[in-house]
């Protein structure tokens, strides 16, 4: 079968607050019609299961093990992406996310620390782990107009963050140091808990920017990378896709610590432990003292979409055999 027909699942409340996992559903979809192939996102308009080869299911969330049970049900193949990293195992039921794997003809992991990471924590039978990179839109090697985001929201010297605001986030702890360090500080996203969201604001100062989207790939979001002093993800969970669009644009990287991290930006990155507030503060001096970051764009070209999903397809093709 050279091209499946693809019908993307998740769980059913995903959509409430979108951050980066959903919008990169959004992504995948598009990459996958890109090439050539049959795309849907589960939803009133999406055709009958009967008209699908294979299910692709985003995230080990409980609200989506029903419907993944009625697919086995009805004898659709499976690739679940779990897109999962646990900070606090008693958070996450094991049984939960072993059920999503049995089910699952095929379990893909976008790192090799990601897999790993699952592996000690969850049942992985070899057989059905499967690996592709992150994939990015080369829209983000592109030029922005010149002062446009300073134009439109009277900021410069910022440090910039795109994803949800959420104590796992950890951005309040990066509100504490840059306004100690009297850099402003630019948030793009929506907040899951009030009561964070607002002690993120009183933390941050009167200079921060709050906001909660702007339009994916867009000459606003590419300028508000390009003009930021530099992009800072410091979070308990490995940085994702927002940071490597950063580093696309040129933008200079502070990141949390992590397998991950390293694994993706080697030596091109400034990293802190996102648990110590004096280690993110030496961080921001050290991002600071970099010159900007061109030579890591020309070094994350490689996960560039539409040619960075080419594994997926594979992996799709296979299951659906």
């Amino acid at each position: 079968m050279s091209s499946p027909r693809v019908l993307i699942t998740t769980y059913h409340q995903a959509f409430f607050v979108r951050g980066g996992g959903e919008y990169e559903i959004f992504s995948i979809a598009d990459s996958l019609k890109q090439r050539g192939m049959i795309v849907d996102i589960y939803g009133p308009y999406s055709r009958s299961l009967e008209d699908y080869d294979v299910v692709l299911h985003f995230s080990v969330h409980g609200g989506g093990l029903d419907l993944l049970k009625e697919v086995k049900a009805r004898g659709k193949p499976i690739a679940l992406w779990p897109n999962l990293w646990v900070r606090n195992p008693a958070e996450v039921p094991a049984s939960l996310v072993n059920a999503h794997v049995d089910l699952a003809d095929a379990v893909i992991f976008k790192s090799a620390s990601e897999e790993q990471h699952f592996r000690t924590r969850f049942s992985l039978p070899d057989e059905k782990a499967q690996r592709v990179g992150l994939g990015a839109d080369a829209v983000y090697l592109r030029p922005a107009p010149k002062d446009l985001f300073k134009s439109l929201y009277g900021v410069e010297n910022y440090a910039l963050w795109f994803g949800v605001i959420e104590p796992n986030k950890n951005q309040l702890a990066a509100c504490r140091v840059l306004r100690d360090k009297g850099i402003p500080v630019v948030f793009v996203g929506r907040s899951r808990e009030e009561s964070y969201f607002k002690a993120c604001r009183d933390a941050a100062g009167e200079n921060a920017l709050f906001l909660k989207g702007l339009p994916q790939r867009s000459e606003i979001v590419r300028a508000a990378l390009q003009e930021a002093l530099f992009y800072i993800e410091v979070s308990h969970e490995p940085p994702g896709l927002s940071a490597i669009e950063a580093g696309l644009s040129g933008c200079r990287l502070l990141l949390s610590d992590s397998d991950w991290s390293r694994e993706h930006f080697g030596e091109r990155a400034i990293y802190a432990d996102p648990a110590d507030e004096a280690a993110i503060a030496r961080g921001v001096d050290a991002v600071l003292a970099q010159p900007r970051a061109q030579t890591l764009a020309d070094d994350l070209r490689r996960f560039c979409l539409p040619e960075a999903i080419d594994p997926l397809i594979g992996i799709l093709q296979e299951v659906a055999r």
